[in-house]
């Protein structure tokens, strides 16, 4: 029972600075900062200036893992806000709680029967259930990977040219690691990622011909043979071509600006940082190699909207939805912030076509869209996604076990936790009082705080 007291007490703490708020005000919770979230803030206050009507409040969580316990916490306590970002495997726990008000509701009332024509089909697949629309494409980006010409061309490869396979990436990973004074540590790299390896190999699960999850979702089949070969791939660009290296975080990004690494693969939205930085060489950004088949993984959040009791409050956030999803405004979205558009017709937009001349490769980096897989929704890929990681990938990457025995043991502790019930009613009990009285508390002091604060 301690055990599970003491996740509950760090939510607790993590919702201690959640006030609660009035039930007609417009809502966003999102976790976008830096550029990203200016960029957002200017178009809610856009939509606000077209459309005068109640004010649309955007709040930055500061982090995924913080907005997901505030968004599970507040719909146990009913004081969630009206729209925020969500991954699928939190939209569907969220639907099992039916909090969730399907977008699908407002396109179904639309003359424009032909609406959802324009958008890439791999996010309508992302965002439905059952064949209705619950949540709306956002933040979504593909992986790509971004290149050093000038290291390209030293070492006598195309820079207009990116390795289309595995194999052509490793020969020119080769070409590109220098080791001049023949020390064992190279002062150049081929390549580097970071241990938290879980996007990169999913998407090499499916260039391989492997799947994450059954064909029915009950059980993931990453330990394939496919997975695993696919896990060797990157086993053994570290150990046995000597040609990549791990790090944490975002590090890979640093030793890639600073002219250490060639290759480096990262999401599309790297961009807006690394833009903000003077890149000191020709830089190249292009698709993932293949192996089998062409193939990434879709990442990011969508949004969603919670059943209010008012329908128009709803209607609003509706209103602010379809107004982002505009052509002209996701074409917006996609250009400052890197993220892609979630229509066709946007990629004819001036503004994206003028980032496509600055960026060379951007636009067939892009087009990885045709082919892309949705990241998997299932409930269980709340915990699977860092269960795999931590227990598949990270042993293996590190050297400690065989890229079977890890993926053998993480997926079997994924498909056994599938089955079982995720907590106590004793904690959720806990939970909920909890929060009803930080809930009373908020509201006890935003209405008897001294004035002069």
């Amino acid at each position: 029972m301690r055990k599970q007291i003491f996740p509950v007490l760090l939510l607790i703490l993590a919702l201690a600075g959640c006030q609660p708020r009035a039930k007609d005000e417009v809502v966003f919770w999102h976790v976008m900062g830096g550029p990203l979230g200016k960029t957002l803030d200017s178009m809610v206050a856009d939509f606000s200036k077209e459309d005068p009507g109640q004010k649309i409040d955007p709040i930055s969580m500061g982090s995924y893992t913080a907005l997901s316990q505030k968004l599970m916490a507040s719909v146990a306590a009913g004081n969630e806000p009206l729209l925020a970002q969500s991954y699928e495997a939190w939209t569907s726990q969220l639907l099992e709680k039916d909090a969730v008000k399907p977008f699908g509701d407002y396109i179904a009332q639309m003359d424009d029967t032909n609406y959802l024509s324009d958008f890439f089909p791999v996010m309508l697949a992302e965002c439905s259930r059952k064949g209705k629309l619950t949540s709306m494409p956002f933040n979504k980006s593909v992986p790509v990977y971004y290149y050093n010409k000038d290291l390209f061309v030293k070492a006598g490869l195309d820079p207009e040219r990116f390795p289309a396979t595995w194999d052509q990436f490793i020969e020119a990973a080769k070409k590109l690691t220098l080791d001049s004074n023949h020390d064992g540590t190279p002062e150049q790299w081929g390549t580097a990622f970071p241990t938290g390896a879980a996007w990169m190999f999913q998407c090499l699960v499916l260039q391989n011909g492997g799947e994450i999850f059954s064909a029915d979702g009950r059980e993931v089949v990453f330990d394939s043979p496919e997975g695993i070969e696919a896990l060797q791939y990157l086993v053994d660009l570290i150990y046995k071509h000597k040609v990549a290296f791990l790090t944490t975080g975002f590090e890979h990004q640093n030793d890639f600006l600073s002219g250490r690494v060639a290759m480096i693969q990262s999401s599309s939205a790297s961009l807006a940082y690394m833009s903000l930085q003077k890149i000191p060489f020709n830089m190249g950004i292009a698709p993932l190699p293949m192996k089998k088949r062409r193939a990434v993984v879709l990442s990011g959040t969508n949004i969603i909207m919670f059943r209010k009791p008012k329908e128009d409050l709803m209607s609003r956030g509706w209103g602010l939805v379809k107004w982002m999803m505009e052509p002209a405004n996701t074409a917006r979205w996609s250009a400052e912030t890197s993220y892609l558009p979630v229509r066709r017709s946007a990629l004819n937009e001036k503004i994206l076509k003028e980032k496509f001349v600055r960026y060379p490769g951007l636009e067939s980096a892009y087009s990885q869209l045709e082919y892309a897989y949705p990241e998997p929704n299932e409930v269980i890929w709340n915990i699977g996604r860092s269960i795999m990681d931590e227990d598949g990938l990270q042993p293996a990457l590190k050297g400690f076990k065989t890229p079977a025995e890890a993926l053998h043991k993480a997926a079997k502790k994924i498909n056994q936790q599938q089955g079982e019930e995720t907590g106590s009613p004793w904690v959720a009990l806990i939970l909920l009082i909890a929060i009803l009285t930080l809930s009373a508390l908020g509201l006890f002091w935003k209405l008897h705080k001294p004035k002069h604060e």
